[in-house]
Parts: C-alpha cells; structure tokens; sequence
C-alpha cells in the first residue's frame, strides 16, 4: 500500500496534466492565419479571376477549418458561427447573356451549382449546431464536405 501511495503525487499530476493539455488543445484558434498550402493554380483561368478567387477562398478556408474545429470539438457556437459565415459569403454570379467578357464566364457551370449547394447544406449545418443534434451536425458537415470536395475537383477539372 505505501508503493501505491508514493505515486499517488505522480498519477494526479499526470492526469492534471492531461486536462490541461486536452482543454488547450479544445480551445478555439485565437490566430486565424492563411492556409499552409491551397489548391493547385489550374490553368484554364485568367490571372486576374485567380488572384479574386483566391482571396475569396482563402477567407472560405479559415471559415472551413474553424468549422472543422467546432464540429469535431461539439463547440456549438463555433460549428454555428462559422456555417453562418460559410452560408452567407457572397456567391459569384452565373455569367449572363452578353458577358461573354465577364471573369466568371471562365468558370463551369457545376461550380455555380455546388456554390449554391455548400450555401444550403451550411445552412442545415447551423440548425444542427442551434439544436445541439450531434448525429444530424455530423451527418450536415459530411455532406458540406462532400461538396467542398466536388467543387474544388471542378475548379481544377473543369471537364
């Protein structure tokens, strides 16, 4: 028994130790900072259309990676805070008649489509997290994910 009490001092500060790494590592990001690498540069677009969808994606990426955070941590407000962000980001405009000069004629009509998809399905992801349903957040931020995947296939597949 005195064996055993003599590591008492050492288990508690092992497992104090865990907790304050775990609560750390749960914490939100306090630096939101760009991604370590995006996607490949595709060839088929003007460099000007690039460098405006970069800076809208590179927005879209911190949204992507603290919603990851927040879903996978069950921190509600997080998950919530940022499919609010992803659901409301300004959508680009489908090319019209006539603009055949516009920047986003360059682009293929299925990213339009998963545009508006990833806004519908980070909606649902925000009701989730406002009704705290962790199967139904779990199930909304795989198909979210699902559909940030598609559509970053076609931006560099076009075809």
């Amino acid at each position: 028994m005195k064996h055993a009490r003599s590591r008492l001092p050492l288990l508690l500060a092992g497992v104090l130790s865990a907790g304050v790494f775990l609560h750390a590592a749960a914490a939100e990001p306090e630096k939101k900072g760009p991604a370590p690498e995006g996607l490949p540069t595709p060839d088929y677009l003007p460099d000007t259309a690039r460098a405006l969808l970069r800076k809208k994606m590179d927005r879209h990426g911190l949204d992507a990676r603290e919603l990851m955070y927040g879903v996978t941590l069950l921190r509600y407000d997080v998950a919530r805070g940022a499919a609010q962000r992803i659901a409301s980001e300004p959508r680009l405009s489908r090319p019209t008649p006539g603009g055949e000069d516009d920047l986003n004629t360059a682009l293929p009509e299925r990213f339009f489509v998963l545009q508006d998809e990833a806004r519908l399905r980070a909606q649902a992801l925000m009701a989730a997290a406002e009704k705290r349903d962790d199967k139904a957040l779990a199930e909304s931020y795989g198909l979210l994910v699902q559909t940030c995947v598609s559509c970053h296939s076609v931006y560099l597949k076009p075809q």
